[in-house]
Formats: structure tokens, sequence, C-alpha cells
């Protein structure tokens, strides 16, 4: 298992176009992918998870990759994020 901090630059944070996109890019992946927001996890190869983390511009949150390809998800995910997921 491997993780680290991100942070949404995009304005609108994660609502339904950039959420698409984070588990669209997830789905490249055979490691789970979670989104841990202060003491709740959301899963995030699952739209609704995503959705459901209610993540706003500006938030931090721990991105967690677990699994044969986890170093190579992390990296991925968050360059993603950090690149405004397209936006």
């Amino acid at each position: 298992m491997v993780s680290a901090q991100v942070t949404i630059v995009n304005k609108s944070g994660l609502h339904a176009r950039p959420a698409s996109v984070f588990v669209k890019e997830t789905l490249k992946y055979k490691s789970s992918i979670t989104i841990k927001m202060g003491d709740k996890s959301y899963n995030g190869k699952s739209i609704l998870g995503v959705l459901g983390a209610c993540v706003k511009c500006g938030a931090t949150f721990e991105l967690i990759c677990d699994g044969p390809d986890e170093k190579e998800a992390l990296e991925g995910m968050s360059a993603l994020v950090a690149s405004g997921l397209g936006e």
C-alpha cells in the first residue's frame, strides 16, 4: 500500500465531469484506489464514491493505492489531480 496527500486545484472541485475523468483513469490500474477525507474513505473507482467524497477546490485528501501496480497508480492519479483533471 502506498499513499500521498493530494490537493484539488480545479475551481469546481470533484463535480461530475472531473469525477468522471478521475474514475476513468483509475480503471487503467489493477490496484484499489481510495480517497480518504478525515476519517471517511471512498472508493476511487466508483463515480458515486468519488462524488460522495464532496471534494471542493483547495481540499487536500489522502490518495491510497493498494495492489500489484500501486506505485504506478499513485503516480498517475497524483499527476492527474495536479493537472486539474482536464479543466
